[in-house]
């Protein structure tokens, strides 16, 4: 859903080497591997910490493990200090949370070792969790053109670095290497030799990796593109209506996973939806978005449950790999352009327009858990757990101000305005309540 900005730079093919994995390789006994495939499992992305405001405008940190672990949360004085804490409230997120299979991180480009206190995740993880790593290096960069061999230099260089760190956790652990890979870039605009020559990029990545970690599998993550309009049909799509799939793009990503498929202990996707976002045909550059919204129906919301369904057992089917939904995040606030001068004016926002569509997804999912799971999906993460005012801000924000809007519990921090969140946390509906439901 990332539009094109810029035309495609070339670059040369990089070869990679290394071993094929398998289910029982020094990656992890087959026992280990059958129970995260054979158990449908809830995720929710995590940082290593949590920035909320002071009330002076500076940062209190709250770490993940304790917002987890630390059944005394409520108590810790430095929490207490954090403007307008409900501990009350964090007790009962907490309860929901311990229920939760997988702990979801981001390892972007700028990452650095102590944003994860490698101790902390070792609590977690020693209770039972298990970690994520979603190895968004090249991210929306991809949208202007496919890395040079200076930025695949720089790319085996962090490779190197995230490899150490991982080395200092014991335990089960999972990687999944450039999530939303799929840009159109690489997908539409690129020939088979070169997205051969990018999945070569990222088996070295694996490799590298694999090499001194154990206990670790590794996936790649395409975003669900495509068709998806509940009127629309197309012999294409492959359903009856398009809201329920599009099976011509989703194999588009297909001599990606096929490259690395070897390497792979499991295929993987996300779902980023809102009801507002640059516009596709139309993005703008990058600091000056065009935005453009759309209704329900447009965006096949009724028929998101079935559709996330479906692409599970057709990435199953076809790669012949259990699934894994890495990230799903829907955006909760509308736009509605009331004066008709195509810019986001704040009257014209409702915080909490698609509250209720995310509620009803949420809900119907898990209803699903039995049929996704014969379908080869075990699982599911949340992308972000708290809304966040300041959400890649100074990025590509494909969402707009619906970037402030991607988690499941929302503070009184004002978008933009606030640097940091706020203790009065408030779910969302009752998604925490349907998600990690015992």
């Amino acid at each position: 859903m990332r539009a094109i900005l810029l035309s495609i730079l070339a670059w040369v093919i990089v070869g990679c080497g290394g071993a094929s994995s398998s289910g029982s390789d020094s990656n992890g006994s087959s026992s280990t591997i059958d129970a995260i495939f054979s158990t449908f499992g809830i995720g929710i992305g995590m940082g290593g910490a949590f920035a909320f405001d002071d009330g002076s405008g500076n940062p209190i940190w709250l770490s993940s493990s304790d917002l987890i672990l630390n059944e005394q949360i409520d108590k810790v004085e430095r929490y207490q200090k954090i403007s307008k804490f409900d501990g009350d409230a964090f007790k009962s997120l907490q309860s929901k949370l311990k229920n939760s299979k997988y702990i979801v991180y981001w390892i972007t480009k700028n990452w650095e070792e102590n944003w994860i206190d490698a101790t902390e995740l070792q609590k977690v993880m020693d209770a039972g969790y298990i970690p994520v790593f979603n190895y968004w290096y090249f991210g929306d960069e991809l949208v202007g053109g496919l890395p040079d061999d200076a930025k695949i230099d720089e790319y085996y260089k962090h490779n190197q670095k995230l490899s150490t760190y991982l080395q200092k956790l014991h335990g089960k652990k999972i990687v999944i290497i450039e999530p939303e890979f799929n840009k159109d870039i690489l997908i539409e605009h690129s020939t088979k030799e070169q997205q051969i020559a990018f999945a070569k990029v990222l088996g070295n990545a694996i490799d590298t990796i694999k090499a001194s970690v154990s206990d670790t599998l590794f996936s790649i993550s395409m975003i669900d593109t495509g068709r998806r309009g509940t009127t629309q049909t197309s012999a294409e799509c492959g359903y009856s209506s398009c809201a329920l799939g599009d099976k011509e793009i989703w194999a588009k990503a297909e001599n990606i996973y096929n490259t690395l498929l070897s390497k792979l202990d499991f295929v993987s996707f996300s779902e980023m939806l809102g009801q507002f976002s640059r516009d596709d045909d139309n993005p703008g550059d990058y600091n000056n978005p065009n935005p453009k919204a759309y209704t329900i129906d447009e965006m096949g919301m009724n028929e998101l449950d079935s559709r996330v369904s479906n692409i599970a057992k057709f990435m199953n089917e076809k790669y012949k790999k259990p699934v894994f939904l890495s990230h799903i995040a829907i955006a909760t606030a509308t736009w509605s352009d009331t004066n008709s001068d195509g810019a986001i004016d704040d009257n014209e926002l409702d915080m909490n327009g698609w509250s209720s569509i995310a509620n009803s997804f949420y809900s119907n999912i898990i209803s699903k858990k039995d049929e996704l799971l014969t379908n080869g999906l075990f699982g599911l993460a949340v992308m972000e757990l708290f809304d966040n005012p300041q959400h890649d801000k100074g990025g590509y924000q494909y969402f707009i101000n619906n970037e402030y809007h991607l988690g499941i519990v929302e503070t009184s921090a004002v978008d933009e305005t606030d640097q940091y969140l706020m203790g009065d946390i408030v779910p969302k509906g009752n998604i925490v309540d349907v998600l990690f439901s015992e």
